[in-house]
């Protein structure tokens, strides 16, 4: 396969999870309800075999707007563990309320930004290509 090829399909690769993940998470996702959450316990995830790191996530509880309680796993993780009882401001999925997140807009607008500046240097890179 040739160095073009490869480099126009990272290319549309990066394009496409740039512009998914900025449609997906900055944009759907702020127009989910928020909710405040409070941590009931961690959850340990092993982060690295090498020398046993673990990652904590919180067991989150909150209540959404239809007055039902609800609890979730936290989708973001700490290198200690996350202080029970702290509170969490949350967004969630107002047709699954067990669909949340507690990751705020920008940390995934900053995700979406590396990808889509992937695509434009790879894009750059293949017009000089071709």
């Amino acid at each position: 396969m040739s160095e073009a090829a490869v480099t126009l399909i990272a290319a549309i690769t990066s394009t496409v999870v740039g512009i998914g993940t900025f449609f997906h998470y900055f944009l759907w996702i702020c127009w989910w309800p928020r909710a405040t959450g409070t941590v009931t316990g961690n959850v340990a995830s092993l982060r690295s075999t090498e020398d046993t790191q673990y990652a904590y996530f919180p067991s989150l509880e909150f209540q959404a707007a239809n007055g039902k309680r609800y609890e979730v796993q936290g989708d973001v993780g700490l290198n200690d563990e996350w202080p029970i009882g702290q509170e969490v401001e949350l967004r969630y999925r107002a047709t699954n309320p067990n669909h949340a997140t507690i990751a705020k807009g920008w940390q995934r607008l900053i995700f979406s930004a590396v990808f889509i500046c992937f695509a434009v240097a790879c894009w750059y890179a293949w017009s000089g290509q071709s």
